[in-house]
């Protein structure tokens, strides 16, 4: 089956129930990356309508296999493939994955993306972060789209977003307010400021989580501008004990539990959203 590059508007709205305007709004939004053909009818690109709404339009082997050929060495694509293997047999196993370098991005960030009902994030560092432009978009680190209107995105879609964050870059808070202010359900889309956290924690639709070193940064998500990124070491894993641990305590964060004795609390409420 040949690889799909491009699905129009009305294929889209049959794979996912959504709307005609829905989608239109989506893509003239650039939430969704799209251009118009010359007779006026919206082309988006099928990877970026997988990613968004969790859906999967082409065979995961031919986009894999175009992927590795054009990103990798040979010698390296058997190494690809067994990786790729690994980590679909122990998330669907229920076992742990080891989460190294720069495969944080695809591990971590792209699961992410196809959250469907909750997405939550514990970090030390928040900086700027672009998701993998799309060929329409360019081929510049800074094409891609702001990670942070990624999640606003998800968000409208009307999946919970919850942050917490000790070392938010300016950057960062300068995104966040841009976009709080354009959500029609901002608790849908929310942001704690603790500056006593250190864990770098994702939970994602409550039954997937990952613990480990790397912050939301360019360089710890492997997608640093001038080198490959830092070296960084997690895990990823469904284990239902260990996601429950996690989420009583991300929320005993979140909720304000441990503020009582804080004596950072005041400058913490003063610098959430």
């Amino acid at each position: 089956m040949a690889i799909n590059k491009y699905i129009n508007i009305k294929e889209v709205v049959e794979l996912t129930g959504r709307s005609t305007d829905e989608i239109r709004k989506l893509a003239q939004d650039g939430v969704l990356p799209a251009h118009k053909t010359r007779r006026g009818h919206w082309r988006l690109n099928v990877p970026d309508v997988e990613r968004y709404f969790g859906i999967q339009i082409n065979k995961p082997s031919e986009v894999e296999e175009k992927t590795v050929s054009k990103k990798f060495p040979t010698k390296a694509k058997e190494q690809v493939k067994v990786e790729k293997a690994i980590s679909e047999k122990v998330i669907s196993s229920g076992e742990t994955l080891l989460v190294i370098n720069e495969n944080h991005y695809q591990e971590v960030i792209q699961r992410i993306c196809a959250a469907k009902s909750s997405i939550k994030i514990m970090t030390a560092n928040f900086k700027r972060f672009n998701l993998k432009p799309t060929g329409s978009q360019g081929k510049g680190y800074k094409a891609g789209t702001p990670f942070v209107k990624y999640l606003m995105a998800k968000a409208v879609q009307g999946v919970s977003v919850q942050i917490i964050c000790s070392m938010p870059s300016l950057s960062f808070s300068d995104e966040w307010k841009e976009y709080y202010k354009q959500m029609m359900e901002p608790e849908l889309f929310v942001y704690k400021y603790c500056d006593r956290n250190h864990a770098k924690i994702v939970i994602i639709d409550d039954k997937y989580a990952y613990i480990g070193s790397a912050n939301v940064t360019p360089a710890g998500l492997g997608q640093g501008i001038f080198t490959p990124g830092n070296f960084e070491a997690g895990i990823f894993t469904e284990s239902s004990d260990i996601v429950t641990s996690v989420k009583a305590l991300f929320s005993s964060i979140f909720e304000g539990y441990r503020c009582n004795k804080c004596h950072r609390a005041e400058e913490c409420k003063r610098n959430s959203r």
